[in-house]
């Protein structure tokens, strides 16, 4: 167990020293190469590492096909784990990169599973990215109403944790969405009724 440990550090310290001299495609096959290693001895820690590396790699190339196929594979290593913060951050980068590739149905169902993943482990923060997420998504999708009540819902979330740029930014997509500040007041008052029901 220790000499593939020492391998597993080795091709990471190659890889890691490919990247710095710009040789990316080697840098990649080294960490692939670590990757499978990690898998077949249940190495998650150091595939999360590799995994994190081949993405910046795959980033930079823009390689979007790849880069999603390895947020899955996060997705899976962090779910292993227990990693909440992680499945819910691979879940929103899952949800960017199909939003990028206009498969915006896609998009959404991975911006849902974040967003319910983050009120389920209770980390506002991240309901609030996710309720922001989901709204700009409907957005897109033309399902106006529905994204008003995500922005509406993200307001009251932000206002509640005193989350000042949110509400800023939520204040301009609800204004841009024609509400008035009159508007926003009401259907605020409306949620917050409708939440303690």
């Amino acid at each position: 167990m220790n000499q593939i440990q020492e391998q597993i550090t080795c091709l990471k310290g190659i890889g890691n020293s490919l990247i710095k001299l710009n040789r990316l495609d080697e840098a990649s096959d080294k960490f692939f190469e670590s990757s499978a290693l990690c898998s077949d001895n249940d190495d998650i820690y150091n595939l999360l590492d590799c995994l994190g590396n081949l993405i910046l790699i795959y980033e930079t190339q823009e390689n979007w096909d790849i880069v999603f196929a390895l947020y899955k594979k996060s997705l899976e290593a962090f779910k292993k784990i227990k990693d909440n913060k992680g499945v819910i951050m691979s879940y929103f980068n899952m949800g960017i990169l199909r939003k990028k590739a206009n498969k915006l149905d896609d998009a959404l169902s991975y911006f849902k599973k974040g967003t319910n993943r983050s009120i389920d482990s209770n980390y506002t923060e991240l309901i609030l990215k996710g309720l922001s997420y989901v709204g700009e998504t409907l957005f897109y999708l033309g399902k106006l109403k529905e994204a008003k009540n995500e922005y509406i819902r993200a307001l009251s979330l932000a206002e509640k944790i005193n989350s000042k740029n949110s509400i800023i930014q939520l204040r301009v997509l609800l204004n841009s969405l024609g509400l008035s500040e009159m508007d926003i007041q009401r259907e605020l008052k409306m949620y917050v009724e409708n939440s303690k029901k």
